[in-house]
């Protein structure tokens, strides 16, 4: 039904809406972004990038042809690099392109850099078919987001600077660099909600900050938790400030490339985890600290690997307060292999119809 796709690639299903690429048995699909389109915790097979590169060559393609991944992304990378850290590290005669293990979390490379980088290594940039890309929550801050003593307005502007401004300032350079290219910008989904145990969360903050086992009981008990509940509606609250802000800023990045280049050079996928399956609820798709304060995704046997040396040396060197045991626990929060496939079918849903305009609706996502 769908033979011959593979030799006009994914390219010229979209011509449709603009784009025209020439014609191949092979596109070309470049990874960009932090820890979330990296896939913090996950086997290779299980990252929702691959789960779309595996649906457009299995489903899409029916086996015709092929899709050229390229993933730049890495744990904990900003959008840019903030001036302090950047000084820092030249002191230390530390590369800002310099590549540690991607399951390290440090904001270094930057997004902009793995765009800059990408776009030098591509022959023909114009040849990038498809451009995923994930960033913002490294430049705001998990622990600012759910902080309840830190200010609402100040949340709200972080937001607005790094996934509005600073997002809108990639974005743009993105399709200027690749100019033939789709831009899937993915979303982020609520951190703590009401279905957030309070125990959980204080549970994994002191696995977080290593409190030793004998201080654990006074710290989490029914008693004390009462007490840690007086700040878990504006944890809740801010966490929801955080969501519904960063969708909304990514919404008018996209809206705004769109108007300029007069065709859907982009497109914005909310992320399908919603209050129910956030941060330690009972249906979570997010990762928590495991039995006894050890990681509970499969790579974590690899951070506990890769972490100590590289963050020692770059204490060390830079003086920068860089916490090992954050790195070795840095796949809390994220999407369980469960979480990760449930993006991938929100991609696939929001890339069906613009394959179907060019197709007559035969295009379908992976079946479930």
């Amino acid at each position: 039904m769908l033979r011959g796709l593979a030799s006009l690639g994914l390219a010229a299903a979209l011509s449709g809406n603009g784009f025209s690429f020439s014609r191949r048995d092979e596109i070309e699909m470049l990874v960009l972004g932090d820890s979330l389109i990296w896939g913090q915790g996950l086997r290779e097979e299980e990252k929702f990038y691959y789960l779309t590169k595996r649906w457009l060559e299995e489903d899409v393609f029916k086996g015709n042809g092929s899709v050229r991944l390229t993933v730049k992304a890495h744990s904990g990378s900003t959008i840019k690099l903030d001036p302090d850290e950047q000084a820092a590290l030249e002191r230390g005669n530390r590369s800002v392109f310099e590549e540690l293990h991607p399951e390290v979390n440090v904001s270094f490379p930057t997004i902009e850099k793995q765009l800059r980088s990408a776009h030098s290594e591509y022959s023909d940039p114009a040849r990038v078919d498809l451009l995923m890309l994930s960033g913002g929550i490294p430049d705001v801050g998990v622990a600012k987001i759910i902080n309840p003593l830190e200010s609402n307005k100040k949340l709200r502007e972080r937001i607005d600077l790094y996934c509005r401004r600073h997002m809108g300032e990639l974005i743009t350079e993105a399709a200027e660099k690749f100019p033939a290219s789709l831009i899937v910008l993915v979303g982020y989904y609520p951190i703590i909600t009401r279905h957030s145990p309070m125990k959980r969360i204080v549970n994994d903050v002191m696995e977080l900050y290593r409190v030793p086992g004998w201080a654990k009981p006074p710290i989490n008990n029914p008693a004390t938790r009462a007490i840690w509940r007086l700040w878990r509606g504006k944890m809740i609250k801010r966490s929801r400030i955080w969501h519904e802000g960063s969708s909304a800023a990514f919404a008018s990045v996209v809206e705004e490339l769109n108007a300029l280049a007069g065709r859907e050079r982009a497109v914005f996928v909310p992320s399908p985890i919603d209050e129910r399956q956030a941060f330690g609820a009972k249906n979570s798709l997010l990762f928590t600290v495991g039995r006894k304060g050890s990681p509970a995704d499969a790579i974590g046997e690899t951070r506990l690997r890769e972490c100590p040396p590289a963050l020692s040396d770059l204490r060390r060197e830079t003086r920068l307060k860089y916490s090992t045991r954050f790195c070795e626990l840095a796949s809390v929060g994220h999407p369980t292999p469960e979480g990760s496939a449930a993006i991938a079918a929100a991609i696939q849903e929001r890339l069906v119809p613009l394959l179907a305009r060019r197709f007559n609706g035969r295009v379908q996502p992976a079946s479930k």
